[in-house]
């Protein structure tokens, strides 16, 4: 769709590194190694394991090169935004404050189905009160991408509860099908797939058992404890003025999801879409990074953001 605009924004990325060694000439805008992807120390033993354990195989080289290693790489985004956020180093978004973060948490969709909605990043207050589910995009709208969501997400015996949130769902899984445009509409469908996960977690009994066994013995168990469970989206704005047309149409088609009233009052956060730049203002704000990992995050991303 518009992979010169693309290739053009990562050429861009590509110029802040310096003497970049790629991956192979194949590959020429992948790391040799993921670590070389990240902002700060390597990863941290457990993030590791939360990204081994996700279902997007971003660290597994059986995909050669892996995804984690692409200069656009999403997941790579997130974490180098998010990585520092702990009890000592916490994040306020707005009014409320983040101490513990998780990254590619499961959730799973529909009963039958062994292919769960994966978050990119789960904040929880300091309280434990409140989960805010992340979903992040760098250049991924500059890609066609429309597949249709499977006909189980639209009957009902697919569902783990019969409830009200349930028959909305279904309202929003069919106006998705019944979109006709050639866009990059994979990200709404995540968007969807997302909101049922958030839902089962927070309406169905059988969904949190499944959780539990999942997670078993692990800190993303305290996401069931809290009391309030919102969405929203994080995405890349490019500065590029090619590319940047696609970021607008992007943000316009997720505005334009018709999201049901009863859905939206209790997961949709007040900022349902929010760039990285904004994000970068919050973690100054917060003092969550230090001056050094500041920097970099400027000179990495933000100097290309718009």
């Amino acid at each position: 769709m518009a992979e010169k605009e693309r290739t053009l924004v990562i050429k861009e990325l590509a110029s802040s590194l310096g003497n970049f060694d790629p991956f192979s000439k194949k590959h020429p805008y992948y790391f040799k190694d993921y670590n070389d992807n990240l902002i700060g120390n390597k990863m941290n033993p457990i993030h590791k394991e939360m990204f081994e354990e996700g279902s997007g195989s971003e660290l597994n080289d059986s995909v050669t090169p892996a995804k984690a290693k692409a200069i656009d790489s999403s997941s790579m985004l997130s974490y180098n935004f998010f990585r520092n956020i702990d009890e000592q180093h916490p994040l306020q978004i707005d009014e409320i404050t983040y101490n513990k973060v998780f990254f590619e948490v499961k959730l799973r969709t529909l009963q039958k189905s062994n292919m769960p909605a994966n978050i990119d990043v789960v904040l929880l207050s300091t309280d434990g009160t409140k989960a805010l589910f992340i979903e992040s995009k760098f250049l991924e709208y500059l890609i066609y991408d429309n597949n249709e969501l499977s006909k189980t997400y639209l009957n009902e015996d697919s569902y783990f509860d019969d409830n009200e949130e349930r028959k909305l769902l279904i309202l929003l899984a069919n106006q998705y099908n019944n979109l006709k445009n050639k866009r990059y509409n994979y990200g709404i469908k995540q968007n969807i797939c997302h909101l049922i996960g958030i839902s089962n977690l927070k309406c169905s009994e059988k969904a949190k058992g499944i959780f539990k066994k999942q997670y078993k013995n692990k800190e993303q168990l305290l996401i069931l404890k809290a009391n309030e469970y919102y969405f929203m989206n994080v995405l890349f704005e490019p500065k590029n003025d090619k590319a940047h047309p696609f970021f607008d149409q992007y943000t316009k088609d997720l505005k334009n999801i018709d999201i049901p009233v009863g859905i939206k009052k209790k997961y949709i956060y007040k900022s349902f879409i929010m760039t990285y730049k904004k994000i970068f203002e919050y973690l100054e704000k917060s003092n969550t990074i230090d001056k050094n990992k500041r920097e970099k995050l400027l000179h990495r991303y933000i100097m290309h953001h718009q």
